[in-house]
């Protein structure tokens, strides 16, 4: 993979680069601060991207979507010394594709990227189970689709046109396998374990304003 990395500690930054280069990685870019990030991926286009959440005077969550506009395909895995379920949310829902805690091996790491890459949601099971867990204070059936991604409302729309894997893959130009890994992301985030089921939750509680603005 092509990489970026982004931490305000250079020597959390140097040793995560050198890692990352001697795993067979190329590590095309480093910053400092998100806004580097942004201008990095622009100039780049790494293919995933390792981006702290706290900085000194700024926030890493809100470069998610910057770096996607310059750079759609970079897949960004957010890095943080704290994890909590409202964080992982609040990353998912702004388009992380993965969320890693410092205090994890480098091996770990790396195999986050690696699978953000691949097309999969790199967060550790249990965590990602307690973000998409209905609380009791939320009765909105419909309240995980929050945390859906461009491509996954695509592929929504696709279920819900009655695409086939083969329908769909020509429909985002991706391969079969890519597509499918996008069904089963937007399955998991909805809790349901088929096509038919997503399709049958959007059926009974949805409107046409449940969809973004562009699709409707």
């Amino acid at each position: 993979m092509r990489l970026l990395v982004c931490d305000d500690h250079r020597l959390l930054l140097d040793a995560l680069s050198m890692a990352l280069n001697d795993r067979g990685h190329t590590v095309v870019a480093t910053a400092c601060d998100p806004d580097e990030a942004v201008e990095a991926a622009r100039q780049h286009k790494p293919d995933a991207c390792l981006l702290d959440v706290s900085f000194p005077h700024a926030n890493g969550l809100n470069a998610i979507g910057r770096i996607h506009e310059v750079s759609p395909d970079t897949k960004v895995v957010m890095l943080s010394g704290s994890i909590s379920r409202g964080l992982v949310a609040d990353a998912i829902a702004q388009g992380a594709q993965g969320f890693v805690g410092k205090e994890k091996p480098v091996g770990v790491i790396i195999e986050a990227l690696e699978m953000a890459y691949q097309g999969h949601l790199a967060v550790d099971l249990l965590m990602l189970q307690e973000v998409l867990r209905p609380h009791p204070e939320n009765d909105d059936p419909l309240w995980m689709l929050k945390f859906l991604t461009e491509r996954e409302w695509e592929v929504m729309r696709c279920i819900m046109d009655g695409m086939s894997t083969e329908q769909m893959a020509e429909q985002l130009c991706v391969q079969r396998s890519t597509a499918r890994t996008h069904v089963q992301n937007l399955l998991t985030k909805l809790g349901v374990h088929s096509r038919l089921q997503a399709a049958a939750l959007m059926t009974a509680h949805a409107s046409a304003e449940t969809w973004p603005v562009h699709m409707r």
